[in-house]
């Protein structure tokens, strides 16, 4: 993993951690936060395995798409 992947990953660690102090006695809040952080990790190893996020693949698919019906 590269040192900008490394940083990006500990900062993660770090909004992790505040979101679970956070918003400990907030169910839904505390679950949305894991859902945005587990998102952001996932993406991290997208791009750590060579791979587009999935969030980047569907803009680039919706610009082709739209290039192609006008």
């Amino acid at each position: 993993m590269s040192r900008y992947l490394e940083e990006a990953a500990a900062l993660l660690r770090k909004s992790a951690e505040a979101n679970e102090r956070d918003c400990a006695g907030y169910p839904a809040s505390l679950a949305k936060g894991r859902e945005r952080i587990a998102r952001e990790f996932a993406s991290l190893a997208a791009i750590d395995n060579g791979l587009l996020p999935a969030e980047v693949t569907a803009d680039v698919l919706r610009a082709i798409a739209d290039r192609h019906t006008v």
